[in-house]
């Protein structure tokens, strides 16, 4: 299929097969606000990627193109294993912005929320909310950067080992935002993004994952209601304790999601250090259990469980048995007498 210029009528599904630069498209992943992501096999290396293309009819929006960009460079400044890391960016004769980035076999927490809610347990959330926290303070002391849009469809979970890969750099700056309009998730946005005011601090991001966590771990988000409703709940309202509303948690945990949602920034968490330093303490203290000796076979490097291997006996009952067999041979032999 060859993709024509400045055609805003082709849907992402009228894409699937086509070639984007020796990359063909094979499925859709995803949508953003501007692009969409598709699963990209490379022709020449037989190797899957994710290529995001800006949608033809944002092809002319020089703002839409900037903002499309903006994400690529964003990715590219970045390699730390909980970042989906970007390759390659470009636009084609015909007129496709894309950028190509690592490809993430797995689903997003949104996905798990959604379909298999189950499967978050408090020390599953524990353990990507400490490798969020590293790769969000990776971010910050490399260029200075924070995310601003923290929220479980950001949030990729690898199936091969349940690794987490943050997503969507598309909002993230560097510096200072003065002047920035920021476009962030309602539900998840700070009360200082809520009040119209640009923000590049890490007390804005670590107030979206206070929330996100809030919800993950509860079933609930703290706020909810229209757009306008959520930038008051916000800017004017506390939410529920956390622990009222799932009392099942650590109450320590449960008042430091809280302490994640005060309306001053000062009062929160002022870095991810502090953040990814104290959901390990909780999680070693809650839910870390030493494995039992022997309690798992070994496995082979051909896959098969290898035998466990057992504790030697202590000499004394090796020596009580023989003695033990000496003694009934010795009977037998007098019975028989």
């Amino acid at each position: 299929m060859e993709l024509q210029e400045n055609n805003a009528d082709i849907s992402p599904a009228d894409l699937l097969g086509a070639e984007i630069d020796g990359y063909r498209l094979v499925s859709v992943l995803g949508y953003g606000s501007y692009g969409v992501v598709f699963l990209a096999r490379h022709l020449l290396m037989d190797r899957c990627f994710a290529l995001k293309i800006l949608q033809a009819e944002f092809a002319e929006n020089s703002d839409a193109v900037k903002e499309f960009f903006h994400e690529s460079k964003m990715a590219a400044k970045l390699e730390h294993p909980n970042i989906v890391q970007a390759f390659k960016a470009g636009k084609t004769a015909d007129g496709v912005c894309y950028f190509v980035m690592e490809y993430v076999d797995g689903c997003s927490i949104e996905d798990i929320r959604v379909n298999s809610p189950e499967l978050l347990s408090i020390a599953f959330l524990l353990e990507i909310s400490i490798q969020l926290a590293d790769a969000l303070q990776y971010a910050w002391d490399r260029c200075g950067m924070t995310h601003r849009d923290i929220k479980p469809g950001n949030l990729l979970i690898r199936n091969a080992d349940r690794k987490l890969k943050l997503a969507d750099l598309g909002l993230a700056a560097t510096g200072t935002a003065a002047g920035d309009e920021i476009v962030a998730t309602p539900l998840y946005m700070s009360p200082e993004v809520a009040g119209g005011k640009v923000t590049v601090a890490m007390t804005a991001d670590i107030y979206s994952f206070g929330v996100m966590f809030y919800e993950l771990s509860s079933g609930i988000p703290p706020f909810t209601g229209s757009v306008e409703e959520l930038h008051d709940a916000h800017l004017n309202k506390l939410p529920p304790p956390l622990l009222s509303v799932n009392p099942d948690l650590p109450a320590e945990l449960a008042s430091f999601i809280d302490s994640m949602l005060a309306k001053d920034p000062a009062a929160r968490p002022q870095n991810w250090q502090i953040v990814k330093k104290r959901f390990a303490q909780l999680k070693d203290a809650y839910f870390y259990h030493p494995p039992a000796a022997a309690a798992a076979p070994e496995i082979c490097c051909d896959g098969k469980e290898a035998l466990q291997k057992k504790n030697p006996l202590p000499g004394y009952i090796i020596l009580a048995a023989v003695l033990i067999v000496i003694l009934l041979a010795l009977v037998i032999f007098v019975i028989n007498l």
